[in-house]
């Protein structure tokens, strides 16, 4: 059936359906009757990812069903655009809309460029746009992305959709395998499980649709590899043997498979290289290796000459005469350790003189080594201009330190050595597995190293334990402050943290530290919306966090808060720009967080949207996360932002304000654990504040019985130190 668009009924804004579902009414170019044999001059259509130019005729096939609610409507299942092969249909084409980056001139100058050969070019080789005056890198990518989910990937999209892939995902997909896709889609449905986003239920979804046996090796295998991806996503490097099993024999929930056939299919993985068994764990064979290689690495860096450091006592007592006060009996074996290990930890909560330590050892590493080279790092760009603040010296993110920039999965090449010959990193307890290692391979054989952080807090959010299972090896020389000097002003934060730390219940309550008592959700997230308005007006949005367990289900989770809080510090204007992704509206003036690694923008940074560009709904967004980082980002990649005036106690990690807001309630009980309310009050410097249940806060603060995180660092460093002391 040839026909015209006229307009979209569902959703309101053609991009807000993230799943793409679209409903449409169109205009027939021909005579179509219904079935009272009258002649319809408009139809209701509905589909996946429908054509919204009106510029442009369409060729579409489906069938017509009659919905009681709805009336008569047409189900595309696919549908083509009818391009007039001349100049002008080919230039009408490309300047329709459909295609992002190109407008009537663009479009005159391509035609202009590869005549009759133009659709062919887009088609098959792209790249040659480039040869067109005003195409650039970045707009060629916007172009072909456009042109594949309009033309080459329509057909992959329409048929995931429902499944609910993403176009984005969609397009990703067809990038991958081009004209193969949908033969693998539909006969192969186990192999989108290798292209990340695409996980083993949704390919399952797709496979139990198309009739794959259930206890088929292709499933069973793509199971046991997605059970420990799933764990990997929740901190796990890896599982128990029997564990992995007995959950992957969950996942896959068909009767006649038992944990020994599961084993048998285990054991051919292994073979082929994919899993990998050390100890009585189960890994993923790319994981095992980046934790191995960062034992190596370790015990490596354990060996080696390190300079010494001549009369350090005498140094160390000049050096308090400089900063005007003593250091007490740990921090100075804190400094000695640093200067004379070639790589050592020092670890210790709040208030316990860890700064004052940094700043002593550097001083007296350039008193005592003027021309030796340092490095200050830290994971995140918050806590690298703290450390910057308090040494007096350079400092940058881990990844700006190695030279990392993220590819569009969020994966990361490989490292730059560092040029140091002293490097001090703080925050480490932020470090996942993955680079912790890129920084040890990046460090020079004679360089020292220095790890600062706190074994207390949550644990990094990517997978791993990293500071915990150094310290735990017992081989890595380590010193850790306890004693608490933070108190000239009567802060009662770094003291309550202390007796958090060792399960104290009996906190000190004041002015910096309050409770406020509220067993209902709806009358605490009134409380906290109250308390914060205060709070910024006292010390501005930059100074003030609102910290929740939870992301999503209730009134005082993460999503609800941020919504309800940019109503009231950025609420809708006509003059403020507004761009849509789903459920998701920004404004102009919003502060944002990033989810994703993305070149120079690592997951967790926040910024500020400067400016919108364009409709809600075709739009581009510019943010200016600090340090003289702006970025551009157009409408399709908003996935990859969330607003931030309110965020999780794990993504708070590595940042300090002077006012905390916790929310803790009974309703969040599976995530209330020591190190979470202990991560949380720390992030504070000036004044805590929590909303919630006394209950939830002692169920916290007694909860130890929690879940190990699955990794054998430390096993591998033993063993690697073992091995080199015995050849």
């Amino acid at each position: 059936m040839l026909c015209q668009f006229e307009r979209v009924i569902f959703p309101r804004d053609a991009t807000a359906s993230v799943n793409g579902f679209m409903i449409a009414v169109y205009k027939p170019c021909g005579t179509i009757r219904d079935a009272a044999g009258r002649i319809l001059d408009q139809f209701k259509a509905v589909g996946y990812c429908l054509p919204t130019s009106n510029k442009v005729k369409y060729r579409m096939e489906g069938r017509w069903t009659k919905n009681s609610k709805h009336g008569l409507q047409y189900e595309v299942e696919r549908y083509e655009e009818v391009i007039t092969p001349t100049k002008e249909g080919i230039i009408t084409y490309l300047a329709s809309g459909q295609i992002r980056g190109i407008g009537k001139k663009t479009a005159e100058k391509i035609y202009d460029t590869f005549g009759q050969e133009t659709l062919e070019i887009l088609d098959k080789e792209p790249r040659k746009l480039l040869s067109v005056r005003g195409i650039s890198e970045k707009k060629l990518k916007k172009i072909i992305d456009s042109y594949l989910a309009n033309r080459g990937a329509r057909d992959v999209i329409a048929f995931l959709a429902p499944h609910g892939v993403s176009p984005n995902r969609a397009v990703k997909l067809y990038r991958e395998y081009g004209e193969e896709t949908m033969d693998i889609v539909r006969n192969h449905p186990y192999q989108l499980c290798e292209l990340a986003g695409i996980a083993f239920r949704t390919a399952d979804k797709l496979a139990m649709s198309m009739g794959i046996d259930p206890r088929s090796p292709e499933r069973v295998d793509e199971a046991l590899m997605y059970t420990l991806t799933d764990a990997e996503s929740k901190g796990h490097l890896c599982m128990e043997k029997h564990e992995f099993l007995r959950s992957c024999l969950k996942l896959l929930d068909t009767e006649g498979l038992t944990e020994n056939m599961l084993a048998a299919r285990a054991v051919k993985l292994i073979q082929d290289e994919r899993l990998v068994t050390y100890g009585d764990s189960a890994f993923r064979s790319i994981t095992a290796r980046v934790e191995s290689n960062l034992a190596y690495e370790i015990v490596k860096k354990l060996d080696g000459y390190v300079p010494p450091y001549d009369d350090l006592d005498n140094a160390i007592a000049a050096e308090e005469r400089k900063l005007r006060f003593r250091l007490a009996p740990e921090q100075k074996e804190a400094i000695k350790m640093a200067l004379t290990s070639k790589f050592c930890v020092i670890t210790g909560g709040p208030g316990t003189g860890k700064t004052s330590v940094q700043k002593a050892l550097l001083d007296l590493y350039r008193e005592r080594f003027p021309s030796g080279k340092i490095a200050c790092c830290a994971p995140t760009g918050k806590a690298a201009r703290r450390m910057e603040h308090s040494t007096g010296l350079p400092a940058s993110t881990v990844h700006h330190a190695l030279g990392l920039l993220a590819n569009e999965d969020g994966q990361y090449g490989d490292p730059e050595t560092l040029d140091a010959d002293l490097i001090l990193v703080d925050e480490v307890s932020m470090l996942d597995v993955y680079l912790a290692e890129k920084l040890l391979k990046a460090t020079p054989r004679n360089a020292r190293l220095i790890l600062v952080g706190d074994s207390d807090q949550l644990p990094s959010v990517g997978p791993g334990a990293v500071l915990k299972e150094i310290v735990g090896s017992g081989l890595v020389p380590v010193v850790k402050l306890d004693q608490v000097f933070r108190q000239k002003e009567g802060s009662r934060i770094a003291a309550n943290a202390k007796l958090i730390r060792h399960g104290n219940l009996s906190l000190e309550y004041g002015p910096d530290f309050e409770f406020y008592d509220s067993t209902d959700l709806a009358v605490s997230a009134d409380m906290i919306e109250s308390i914060y308005l205060q709070e910024i007006a006292k010390y501005g949005v930059d100074n003030v966090v609102l910290l929740s367990p939870y992301r999503q289900k209730t009134e005082t989770g993460v999503n609800a808060l941020n919504q309800r809080i940019q109503g009231k510090v950025n609420p809708p204007d006509p003059s403020k720009n507004e761009a849509v992704y789903g459920q998701r509206r920004f404004r102009v003036g919003d502060k944002v967080m990033q989810t994703k690694n993305c070149e120079q923008i690592n997951n967790g940074d926040v910024g500020y949207i400067t400016s919108i560009t364009g409709t809600a709904s075709d739009a581009v967004v510019r943010i200016d996360f600090g340090d003289d980082r702006v970025v551009e980002y157009e409408n399709s990649e908003l996935e990859m932002l969330d607003l931030a005036y309110a965020c999780t106690v794990h993504k708070s990690q590595g940042d300090e304000f002077k006012s905390v807001i916790i929310n803790l309630q009974c309703a969040h009980s599976v995530m209330l654990v020591r190190p979470l309310i202990y991560t949380a009050i720390t992030r504070a410097k000036e004044r805590v504040i929590i909303v919630g249940e006394r209950r939830a806060l002692c169920i916290a603060i007694r909860r130890t019985d929690t879940e190990q995180r699955g990794t054998k660092l430390a096993m591998r460093i033993q063993e690697f130190m073992k091995y080199r002391r015995e050849n």
